[in-house]
C-alpha cells in the first residue's frame, strides 16, 4: 500500500509538472496557464485513484488530446492549413477522445477524491471543468489560421501507441526466447488448422445465441449495403451513423454464435463486478447474454473503411487444473466485420479478449497472398479459409469449442428460425454506459472494468510466466480496446489501420484497372511482425 501510495504521488507530481506551459503558450496567471492546472490537477486525482483510462493515448504537451492509431494513422497527411476541414476533423476527433475519457474518469473517482477535486475545479462537475479547458486550449493554441508553433509541436508529438514493450525484450532476450515461443505457436497453429471445421462431437450440448431484432424494420442485404454507402462520412472518411441506423446495421451483420456447453463458464454474459474476499471481483451474469458492438474504422487500399466489431463476454476459461497455464477468470471473444466500398462484408477476422488466437477470414475474391512472415519465425496472418458468403434469408455463424472458447469453424444458417436464445447487442459509446468502461460496484460507486493499463483485474494467466519475453504485458489476461497485442513473434496490434493491406488482396477488375487507390503504397503493419 506504501509503494502504490508513493507511485501516487510521484505520477501527481510528474503531472502537476506538466502544467509548466512551453514557451510560446501564456504568461503565468493567464487563464490558459490556470486551465492547465487545472488538467493537472484532475490527472493527480485520476492517477492517485488509479482510475484512467486506457481507450486512447495522452498526447505528450497536449493534456486536452488523446490519440489512437487511426488517428494517428493521418497525422502525415494533413494539410497545413489548420482551417482545412481534414485538419478541422482530426483535431476534434483528438478532443473529443480526451473529452469522453475524462468524463469516464470523473464516474470513476471515489466519492473523497472526487470532493477533493470539486474544491480545485469552477462547479461541481470536475469533467465538465476539465472539458471546458480543453475547449478553451484547443481554441487557442491550435485553431485559427497560420502555422504556429503549438501545431509544429503537435506534429512533432503525436505518436502512435505501442503495447509492446520493448525493455522487456531485452531483459528476457528475445532474440533467443522467440526461438520457443515460435515453436509453441505452431504447433498450436498446425493442431488447431488440423481440427477447423470439424463437427462437435455427437454427445456434446450445443446452445445458440442468435442476435435480438433491431430497433424498426430489419435490413436485408442490399438495404445494409445502401445505408454504408449512402452514409455521411466525415472529412476524414469515417462513417457518420445516427443511433437507430447503427443499430439496425450492426444487428444485420451480428453472427449466430453456436456454443459446445460444458457448464457454467461457456454461457455468455454481461461484464459485472461482484463481492470478493478482498474486493470487488470482475465477472459476468449469465442471466443477460449480451455482446458489446462498436464502430470502427481501418484502411485499406485508399479508403477508409467501417468495421462493426462484436465482443461476446463469459465467465472463465475453465481451468483444468493447477498448471493450466490459459485457464482464469473471465474470457471474451471479438468478432469484427469490415466493410467494402460497397457496404459488403470484405472481410472477417477475430481474437479472444486477450488478444490472442488473431485469424482472418477474407470474403472472395478477397484472398490471402504470401507475405515476408510466411518465411521466417514471425507469427504470419493465420487465415483457416475463406469466410462463406451467407444467401438471401441467411447470417453467419460462428461455432465457439466450450471452455477454450476456440473459434472452431465457421457456417451459414438461416437468419429467420434457427431456434436459440436471443442475446443483446449494446453499443459501447451509448452513455451513461461507455461499454464496459463505468460499472456500478457492489457497495457504491463505480469504475471500469479495466485498469489504467487497459487490463482487467483479476484475470491474468500463468502463461505470463512463461511469455513475458515477449514484450507484451501479462499475456493472456483480458484487456480494454484500443490495447490487443496479438503476436507473440512480431509486431501488431488489432486496431493497426493498415493491418490487411499487404497480406490481403483483390483480382483486377474487368476492365484490367486495379481497385480504387490499390496502387497507393502503405506499411501493412499486420506483417510487421516481431
Amino acid at each position: 500500500m506504501a509503494a502504490r501510495g508513493l507511485a501516487a504521488l510521484l505520477g501527481a507530481a510528474l503531472l502537476a509538472g506538466c502544467a509548466a506551459a512551453p514557451a510560446w503558450r501564456a504568461e503565468p496567471g493567464s487563464e490558459q496557464r490556470r486551465c492547465r492546472e487545472r488538467l493537472a490537477a484532475f490527472d493527480a486525482a485520476v492517477a492517485e485513484a488509479g482510475v484512467a483510462d486506457a481507450g486512447a493515448a495522452p498526447v505528450p504537451g497536449f493534456p486536452y488530446l488523446r490519440i489512437d492509431r487511426l488517428l494517428a494513422s493521418f497525422a502525415p497527411e494533413l494539410p497545413v492549413d489548420a482551417d482545412a476541414p481534414r485538419h478541422v476533423d482530426w483535431l476534434a476527433r483528438l478532443r473529443e477522445r480526451d473529452a469522453v475519457a475524462r468524463r469516464i474518469e470523473a464516474a470513476n473517482l471515489p466519492a473523497s477524491l472526487r470532493a477533493r477535486l470539486v474544491h480545485r475545479l469552477p462547479g461541481d462537475d470536475p469533467a465538465a471543468a476539465a472539458n471546458a479547458c480543453g475547449e478553451r486550449l484547443l481554441a487557442e493554441e491550435l485553431s485559427g489560421p497560420g502555422d504556429g508553433p503549438a501545431r509544429t509541436a503537435l506534429g512533432e508529438a503525436v505518436e502512435a501507441p505501442d503495447h509492446y514493450l520493448d525493455a522487456w525484450r531485452v531483459l528476457g532476450l528475445y532474440p533467443l526466447t522467440r526461438l520457443g515461443i515460435a515453436l509453441g505457436y505452431e504447433r498450436w497453429r498446425d493442431g488447431y488448422l488440423a481440427a477447423f471445421g470439424e463437427p462437435f462431437p455427437a454427445a456434446a450440448e450445443v446452445r445458440r445465441y442468435v442476435p435480438g431484432a433491431p430497433p424498426g424494420e430489419a435490413l436485408d442485404t442490399e438495404a445494409a449495403a445502401r445505408l454504408v454507402r449512402e452514409a455521411p462520412r466525415s472529412p476524414l472518411g469515417l462513417l457518420t451513423l445516427e443511433d437507430e441506423a447503427f443499430r439496425r446495421l450492426a444487428a444485420h451483420h451480428a453472427p449466430v454464435f453456436v456454443i459446445e456447453t460444458r457448464g457454467h463458464d461457456d454461457r455468455p454474459g454481461a461484464p459485472v463486478w461482484r463481492r470478493g474476499p478482498d474486493g470487488p471481483l470482475p465477472a459476468v451474469d449469465t442471466r443477460r447474454p449480451e455482446a458489446d458492438v462498436r464502430l470502427a474504422h481501418t484502411r485499406f487500399r485508399g479508403a477508409v473503411l467501417p468495421q462493426l466489431v462484436y465482443t461476446l463476454w463469459f465467465p472463465a476459461r475453465t481451468r483444468t487444473g493447477p498448471l493450466d497455464i490459459l485457464g482464469g477468470r473471465l474470457d471474451g471473444v471479438v468478432w469484427r466485420v469490415t466493410l467494402g466500398e460497397d457496404g459488403r462484408p470484405l472481410i472477417h477476422d477475430s481474437i479472444h479478449a486477450c488478444g490472442c488466437y488473431h485469424l482472418f477470414f477474407p470474403v472472395p475474391p478477397l484472398r490471402r497472398v504470401t507475405v515476408p512472415a510466411d518465411r521466417d519465425l514471425r507469427e504470419a496472418p493465420l487465415t483457416p479459409g475463406p469466410a462463406p458468403r451467407p444467401g438471401p434469408g441467411e447470417r453467419l455463424a460462428l461455432r465457439l469449442a466450450a471452455s477454450s472458447h476456440y473459434l472452431v469453424g465457421l457456417e451459414t444458417v438461416p437468419a429467420e428460425g434457427a431456434g436459440g436464445r436471443a442475446y443483446a447487442l449494446r453499443p459501447v459509446a451509448e452513455p451513461p454506459r461507455y461499454g464496459r468502461r463505468s460499472l456500478a460496484l457492489p457497495d457504491g460507486g463505480r469504475r471500469s472494468l479495466f485498469g489504467p493499463d487497459g487490463l482487467v483485474p483479476d484475470t491474468e494467466r500463468l502463461e505470463r510466466f512463461l511469455l513475458w519475453p515477449a514484450g507484451i504485458r501479462s499475456p493472456g489476461a483480458m484487456r480494454q480496446w484500443g490495447t490487443h497485442a496479438t503476436v507473440f513473434v512480431g509486431r501488431r496490434h488489432f486496431d493497426e489501420p493498415f493491418l490487411f493491406e499487404a497480406a490481403f488482396t483483390r483480382p483486377p477488375t474487368n476492365d484490367g484497372a486495379a481497385p480504387r487507390g490499390a496502387r497507393r503504397e502503405r506499411r501493412a503493419a499486420g506483417t510487421a511482425t516481431r
